[in-house]
């Protein structure tokens, strides 16, 4: 799977300042960096960027922790019995030590949970000061590391910790202190296939408290906020999911599903979220996760093997983003931010019959609020703000120093400027466009502005536009754009 999904940023990315971040930070240019570790695990991975308008070698080694299993703290089961009593369970390196033995067991995606009212007396790697937190129920700020975007103090939680009731306990593991690489002028650590993102988390990993053993085929509740709602696998309407033959090229399925086998524990809400992520469960930038969404998007069309399982954890990952918005989180539009959020939760809806989830709303990160109708009723780009930078000839000088460059034009008459439309936004849409017309879901989405403006950018009605996340992504569109949609919709 080629690096950072990336084709067409590559080539139309103008600005440094664009690439990099949303409008409420900037980058320079990314520089290489080399660090090393004794693990005998680790790997070595040598990769050059081009998104950013300059070129990285980046020589480094990945500490993630090999995968615990054992009797005693990882038991092989999925069926929720309630007689599997265990001291601690672990997962990602992450081990939770109960005060004594409680009935666990794991959701369809691995994720593990526990019958309480339960007494969870310690975490390893265990907290310390301004690193390897947790938190109950997050939405909003976040105090895993100090170090990392949207810090807010005593959010964490401390041990031992008592719950009752049904709660997620989202538990993190710090990178170390020194970095792994450089993104732009800011710090890094390297991703789960090699990339360098700024997020200083390493892992997450979220244990639920449940009051009874959930069915074996459930979904895990969403992390975020007090809503605990429980969806089955066997709720899945399957008959709601194209199955689209497979072109001649297809991406390798096993990293693909590699993207999601972790939670994207994803509730901050600004800029900073760049600087907030696990960088071993997801990727830290908008314009990364919406190529990653872009890919998934179309692969899970394809009549493959891999379909229903890449389906089940997409479906996981959209039940999670519907519990940040319906915990009061968002994804604003900002810059290059905010790509990728709503089409998961439009597919879990979409596939569990869950009409309300099908249709979150039309204020959903920048796909939404970055769309509109102009003055001629043409799908246009830009975010709805007052800026100089757009009257200014989409350029800094004058009285015109620190302006956004996603505005949209006040007259409602021309796109907003390249910066961040060309570089960080527009192709990462084509993959969900796609998705959404294959799937018949488009009423549900409730923007067609965004549809429309997704047309205009593949057909080039767009200055410098044109493309898609990857080959295979527009590949894709080629195929099916225009096809006439195979889904049944579910009862």
């Amino acid at each position: 799977m080629a690096r950072r999904l990336l084709v067409t940023c590559v080539l139309v990315c103008s600005f440094a300042l664009a690439c990099g971040g949303g409008s409420g930070g900037t980058d320079a240019a990314t520089t290489s960096s080399t660090s090393s570790t004794t693990d005998p695990n680790s790997t070595t991975t040598t990769s050059t960027t081009t998104g950013e308008l300059t070129t990285s070698t980046t020589t480094s080694t990945t500490t993630e922790p090999a995968p615990t299993t054992g009797v005693t703290t990882e038991p092989d089961t999925t069926t929720g019995a309630p007689d599997n009593l265990q001291m601690s369970v672990t997962q990602y390196g992450i081990t939770w030590t109960f005060d004594a033995p409680r009935p666990v067991g794991q959701f369809v995606t691995g994720d593990w949970w526990v019958v309480g009212p339960v007494t969870v007396v310690s975490v390893d790697p265990a907290p310390t000061e301004g690193r390897n937190g947790s938190m109950l129920d997050p939405v909003g700020s976040q105090d895993y590391d100090s170090r990392a975007g949207n810090h807010a103090d005593g959010l964490r939680v401390s041990f031992p910790l008592a719950v009752e009731g049904t709660h997620s306990l989202v538990s993190a593991i710090s990178h170390p202190e020194e970095l792994e690489c450089q993104q732009g002028n800011s710090d890094g650590w390297m991703t789960y296939d090699g990339d360098c993102q700024r997020g200083p988390i390493a892992t997450q990993a979220i244990l639920t408290v449940v009051a009874a053993a959930p069915p074996a085929d459930a979904f895990r509740p969403p992390y975020a906020g007090a809503d605990k709602p429980l969806h089955r696998a066997g709720d899945v309407c399957w008959s709601a999911l194209p199955k689209l033959a497979a072109p001649a090229d297809t991406p390798d399925p096993t990293a693909l599903l590699r993207h999601v086998e972790r939670p994207w524990v994803d509730h901050l809400r600004t800029w900073e979220i760049q600087h907030g992520c696990a960088t071993l469960n997801m990727y830290c930038y908008g314009r990364e996760v919406g190529d990653i969404v872009a890919t998934l998007a179309a692969y899970v069309l394809l009549d493959t093997p891999d379909q229903q399982e890449l389906a089940r954890r997409l479906v996981q990952l959209g039940i999670d983003n519907y519990g940040v918005l319906q915990a009061g989180g968002n994804w604003d539009a900002n810059g290059g931010h905010s790509n990728g959020r709503k089409f998961p939760v439009v597919f879990a809806g979409s596939l569990l019959g869950d009409a309300a989830m099908a249709s979150p709303g039309v204020d959903i990160g920048n796909e939404d609020e970055m769309t509109y109708y102009g003055e001629d009723d043409r799908a246009l780009w830009g975010r709805a703000c007052d800026d100089c930078y757009l009257p200014n000839g989409c350029q800094y000088g004058g009285d015109c120093e620190a302006g956004a460059k996603d505005c949209r034009d006040p007259a409602g008459l021309v796109d907003g400027c390249n910066d961040y439309r060309n570089c960080c936004t527009s192709h990462t849409w084509v993959g969900e466009a796609l998705a959404i017309h294959a799937m018949n879901a488009k009423t549900a989405w409730a923007h067609d502005a965004f549809f429309d403006y997704v047309d205009r950018w593949v057909a080039g009605d767009v200055d410098g536009g044109g493309g898609a996340s990857n080959d295979f992504v527009s590949t894709m569109w080629s195929t099916y754009r225009d096809a006439a949609p195979t889904v049944t919709a579910c009862p």
